[in-house]
């Protein structure tokens, strides 16, 4: 049984269009069709069109995320463990990462003030905690003294690899073990290199 609302499907059509032709490929009618409804009325829950939805469904997006950012900030098993908690924000869903970036992309073709909405909450619910981490980590002798926006970054882009894989080119389900677990792993190994490098030795 379907317990979603005609607004929730309506994001969740308007998110798999966007993931798979971009914002400029998005057709209204595809979408409204999709979520069971005839395109007047998508415009009874979105009366702005088609840039509304995108905004609600990065919104949407961003916010889901920064509930584990702050679970992660707030983790109380140390540096270690809240970078893991970060690196393993995409590994239950491998096609976030890309809808992240098609978001992303996005902005470069809707209004001002969508972009800077979309972009201010980005930031200040994604990237200043993580950098927060990073900072205090600095401060108390766990990290280099690099520029904590830099040492954000690094990680993020190292992070990726932790993502899953998706279900078009994984192994069958029988063959791959436990996901979660697959995944932490992952994530275990990321930070070590992170924190530790991939030297033997200090030379």
């Amino acid at each position: 049984m379907n317990t979603k609302t005609t607004r929730e499907n309506v994001l969740d059509a308007f998110a798999e269009q966007l993931l798979e032709s971009g914002y400029r490929g998005i057709s209204l009618n595809s979408v409204s069709a999709a979520a069971g409804i005839q395109r007047p009325s998508l415009y009874h829950y979105f009366p702005e069109g088609k840039e509304q939805i995108y905004s609600e469904v990065a919104l949407r997006m961003i916010d889901a995320d920064a509930v584990r950012v702050q679970s992660a900030v707030g983790d109380p098993g140390g540096l270690a463990e809240k970078l893991r908690l970060l690196a393993l924000i995409h590994a239950d869903d491998p096609r976030k990462v890309a809808l992240d970036q098609r978001i992303y992309d996005t902005t470069r073709y809707v209004s001002d003030e969508t972009r800077t909405l979309v972009s201010t909450r980005y930031v200040e619910s994604l990237l200043v905690p993580a950098q927060a981490i990073m900072a205090e980590a600095v401060a108390a002798g766990e990290l280099r003294d690099l520029d904590p926006g830099f040492l954000m970054s690094a990680f993020f882009g190292m992070a990726k690899v932790v993502e899953g894989i998706p279900e078009d080119v994984a192994m069958p389900p029988e063959h791959r073990g436990e996901a979660r677990a697959a995944s932490y792993f992952l994530a275990v190994q990321v930070v070590d290199l992170f924190l530790f490098g991939a030297g033997t030795s200090g030379d």
